[in-house]
C-alpha cells in the first residue's frame, strides 16, 4: 500500500535541519529499493515559496505494508528523533493517475 508523509519543520529550525541532513539522507538510502520493509518512492523538501526556497517541511510516498510500518518507519527518521517537525501527517494514499 502506498502511504504519504508530510511534515512541516518547528519554526526556526533551518540549523537543525542542517545538522542532521547527512543522517536523514543516510536513513532512507537503504530504503530506495524494491524489497525494502518500507520503500521510499518519492521524497523531497518543500519551499516556502517560488521565490523562497526555504523548507518548510517534507513530503515522501511510501511504499509499506501498513500504516503502523509507515509510522515506525517515520519514528527512525533522524529529523523525527531530533524534533525537528511541529506537524506531521501520515495517511494511505490511494494513486489514480501516474
Amino acid at each position: 500500500m502506498l502511504y504519504v508523509r508530510i511534515c512541516f519543520d518547528k519554526p526556526g529550525t533551518t540549523e537543525l535541519r542542517e545538522m542532521h541532513r547527512a543522517a536523514h539522507r543516510a536513513y532512507f538510502k537503504p530504503n530506495l529499493e524494491a524489497g525494502a520493509d518500507v520503500r521510499l518512492v518519492q521524497a523531497g523538501p518543500m519551499c516556502v515559496s517560488d521565490q523562497d526556497d526555504t523548507n518548510l517541511g517534507s513530503f515522501m510516498i511510501l511504499e509499506a505494508d501498513s500504516l503502523a510500518a509507515a509510522q515506525r518507519f517515520h519514528e527512525g527518521d533522524p529529523f523525527t528523533q531530533v524534533g525537528l517537525y511541529g506537524q506531521v501527517f501520515i495517511h494511505r494514499w490511494d494513486r489514480h493517475v501516474g
